[in-house]
């Protein structure tokens, strides 16, 4: 589930501010690279070819009269040297070589366009200033209004934009707010977002009241069918639970008949820790079991010896690395179901070898050195009813419980397995405690 943090950075409204920014940003960056360009342009092409425009015109008219004079406009301003007389033109152009160039003339940058024909040589001065400050008023000017005009039509849009998606925000915000653990989805209340006059966001709205109504009623419907069949299971495993005890007091079986009671009251003793949990899933949403600090260690000794005298055998060794004291905050029977089943799965899938056990900061992971699975086999290993192996003993809902009880708690659980070299299970609890550092290994 996404926390608010996590809603400012990727909800819709940041979105949309993300996404008129970048317009603004790019037709402001297109405008300018339009502007830009246009001077340069100008500059560099149009203002080029008019002044040599103007040379061409003025060559033509001075070879028919040498008394032809020079250009001389508000702009522009012409100069003629013929020879090496060079008295009459301005001492800064006087030592420029032919070409097209800006330089200090009048403590100005003017465009000096020089050109020789003959034993003549032209000096065109073009002193754009008048021509920019027209440029600025008829180009720049009703362009910035252009630009005002854009960022203001881009601002509207952004307000309709907003005040369109609002309802859809406020709706994901209550949503989200909404604790699923201690309300039920009849207490969603969308009410107060049908004011609104956008027919699309009521239709969404009534159809999630839909959704949410039937939601509800097949969650309580699924509680209600896990309660009661357990409480009914109860009772023919107490009978058969009764009948075994009397018939283990029998002293004139065979072996194989020891043999067969041994088998039933382990599957006896499977099916009673099943029952367990699944009245600890039926009823913990709804009334959720206290939680208390519970010392990992002690529990995971108490299990391992447990299960070790249930199904546990000589070619079988169970080790308890512990490398802290670890107190985890949580009802003591969840974690109880959680790691006998994960007990539970290393035994069942290890003929020979160890099952080792170890407890570190935040987390405990259990290693066996069993059959192992495939990356195939790891791929439905959490489904319900799955088991990696035909031939295992079992439901195939061990992990899947496993699974539900750490969705539940904000815990991890991390799975490793190759085939024929054996699996590790661990489980990370975010909010547990270290005590002190390494205790020792059993």
């Amino acid at each position: 589930m996404w926390n608010n943090k996590t809603m400012k950075k990727q909800g819709l409204h940041n979105k949309l501010v993300k996404v008129f920014v970048v317009q603004i940003l790019l037709i402001s960056l297109a405008t300018l690279l339009g502007v830009f360009s246009a001077e340069k342009i100008v500059e560099k092409v149009l203002v080029r070819q008019a002044l040599v425009g103007e040379a061409d015109h003025f060559w033509a008219r001075y070879q028919q009269d040498p008394n032809f004079p020079t250009p001389d406009t508000l702009n522009l301003k012409g100069y003629l040297a013929v020879g090496n007389h060079f008295a009459n033109i301005p001492q800064p152009l006087q030592q420029k070589v032919p070409g097209y160039f800006r330089a200090d003339f009048n403590g100005r940058k003017p465009i000096v366009y020089i050109e020789d024909q003959g034993n003549a040589r032209l000096y065109l001065v073009f002193d754009e200033e008048q021509v920019a400050n027209l440029a600025f008023y008829f180009g720049v000017v009703p362009l910035s209004l252009v630009l005002l005009l854009i960022y203001l039509f881009a601002w509207l849009s952004y307000r309709q934009s907003r005040k369109a998606i609002s309802p859809v925000i406020k709706l994901a915000y209550i949503v989200e707010q909404f604790d699923f653990r201690r309300q039920s989805l009849a207490q969603l209340d969308l009410n107060e977002l049908k004011r609104t006059s956008d027919t699309d966001v009521i239709k969404l709205i009534d159809a999630l009241d839909h959704f949410a109504e039937r939601l509800e009623q097949f969650i309580q419907r699924e509680k209600n069918f896990t309660r009661d069949a357990s409480h009914e299971l109860r009772t023919p495993l107490a009978v058969i639970k009764s009948s075994l005890a009397l018939l283990q007091k029998r002293k004139d079986f065979q072996p194989n008949e020891n043999q067969s009671i041994a088998r039933i009251d382990h599957t006896l003793r499977d099916m009673e820790s099943l029952i367990e949990t699944l009245l600890l899933l039926a009823r913990e949403e709804s009334s959720p079991l206290p939680e208390e600090d519970v010392l990992i260690n002690d529990l995971l000794m108490m299990l391992m010896e447990q299960i070790n005298q249930t199904m546990g055998h000589d070619k079988i060794s169970v080790t308890l690395q512990q490398n802290c004291l670890l107190l985890i905050p949580a009802a003591e029977k969840v974690l109880a179901i959680l790691f006998f089943n994960l007990l539970r799965n290393a035994f069942i899938y290890t003929s020979e070898g160890v099952i080792s056990i170890t407890i570190d900061d935040k987390q405990v992971s259990i290693s066996d050195t069993g059959i192992g699975m495939t990356q195939q086999q790891l791929e439905h290993v959490f489904e319900p009813f799955y088991r990696a192996h035909a031939d295992g003993t079992g439901h195939g809902l061990g992990l899947t419980i496993v699974t539900q009880l750490c969705n539940r708690y904000g815990w991890k659980i991390k799975i490793r397995s190759k085939q024929g070299e054996g699996t590790r299970m661990t489980v990370v609890f975010p909010k547990a405690r270290r005590l002190g550092g390494k205790i020792n290994t059993n």
